[in-house]
């Protein structure tokens, strides 16, 4: 799926990096990709569930692999038989 798929709307560009809500202290230097894991999944929690979607999807940005966009997936249409 690319970005000009119809249902996927670019929510924001994450740097992973600059996410910070816990604590880390020197874990952050010892264990970098574990904190930035956790820290873009409690990001992820974050966003709303109102936003009339199904899915988020996130993408590596091409210019770092710290920073991530960020995509809703809209629902999907309902057909009727």
């Amino acid at each position: 799926m690319n970005a000009r798929t119809p249902g996927r709307k670019l929510l924001a560009t994450v740097d992973i990096r600059e996410l910070n809500t816990l604590r880390w202290g020197p874990m952050r230097q010892m264990f970098p990709s574990f904190v930035e894991e956790i820290e873009l999944g409690r990001y992820l929690k974050q966003l709303p569930g109102s936003r009339g979607c199904c899915a988020v999807e996130i993408a590596p940005h091409a210019s770092s692999s710290h920073i991530f966009d960020v995509f809703i997936v809209d629902k999907p249409v309902a057909t009727s038989q």
